[in-house]
């Protein structure tokens, strides 16, 4: 009986039978790992380039949708055959159509909408546009864009900011509403962290310059410092690494999805690094 029980508990799951993509890798997930030692998320995703375990640990929880772009990867974890990444394909396909209609009928009823748009480093071509940007989230810097100087005078000239002002206003960060005020197009903009790229280290420093600065401006009551130092081994940093993306997701939600109107312009870095080099 025990055996027969343990025969059907490997059995390899069908895919039609299941009403919710999540559900299936799951189900795939848990039928890999019974059915092949060596098998797990953490290890085979290190050869994929579309998805991780922070974002698998994601869907598993449905706090992050399946998308089209990343289904030949997912094909590829989940070992699917050909007839499978058709029907997985297709699956996904219609979903985001149905998803697509629902927002459509959202703006057609006037319904508020949070956005996130991943945007390349062109909008680096100047760290301090991110939080010239991100200052037109402030209702009162939309009625009086002049604030924006004032908020910024300690990191940026006038002139840097003016230009930066034009650059958003020009590639659509910014746009102009039909009282003259200025608003963001996108709440939050994001550019993949990992990218060895000259322009977000140059956004990094100027984030960590700006903190700097606050533990000099502003009393310990507006606002938060915490540092851990703790001794990692290649496995362990990358456990504390997939926390972090985690959190880091959650943080994006919470910006994306935020609807109450701010009043003073925060910002939050999250900073992982060596403090030297390794002792031999």
């Amino acid at each position: 009986m025990e055996a027969a029980l343990h025969q059907i508990s490997l059995l390899r799951p069908v895919i039609s039978e299941f009403e919710d993509p999540g559900d299936f890798v799951r189900a795939m997930i848990e039928f890999l790992k019974k059915t092949e030692k060596n098998f797990s998320v953490y290890t085979e995703t290190k050869f994929l380039r579309k998805i991780s375990p922070t974002l698998i640990s994601l869907i598993l929880s449905k706090k992050r949708r399946l998308t089209l772009d990343r289904v030949d990867e997912l094909a590829k974890l989940l070992r699917l055959n050909a007839q499978e990444k058709i029907y997985f394909k297709n699956w996904l396909s219609r979903r985001e159509v149905g998803l697509e209609q629902r927002d459509q009928a959202a703006v057609a009823d006037h319904q508020p909408r949070r956005s996130r748009k991943d945007v390349t480093t062109h909008i680096l071509n100047d760290w301090i546009n991110v939080y010239v940007k991100d200052c037109f989230q402030l209702s009162k810097v939309q009625k009086n864009p002049d604030l924006v100087y004032r908020y910024l005078s300690s990191y940026a000239h006038p002139r840097r900011i003016e230009k930066a002002i034009n650059f958003l206003l020009k590639e659509g960060h910014l746009r102009r509403t039909l009282d003259g005020s200025i608003v963001v197009e996108a709440n939050l903009v994001v550019a993949d962290p990992q990218l060895p790229s000259k322009k977000i280290r140059q956004f990094h420093r100027g984030a960590l310059g700006v903190a700097k600065a606050a533990l000099e401006l502003f009393p310990a009551t507006e606002r938060f410092a915490n540092t851990l130092i703790i001794p990692l081994n290649e496995k362990s940093y990358a456990e504390l690494l997939e926390i972090i993306n985690e959190f880091s997701e959650r943080l994006k939600n919470f910006a994306e999805h935020n609807q109450e109107e701010g009043d003073r312009l925060y910002q939050l870095v999250l900073n992982l690094c060596p403090t030297g080099g390794k002792v031999e």
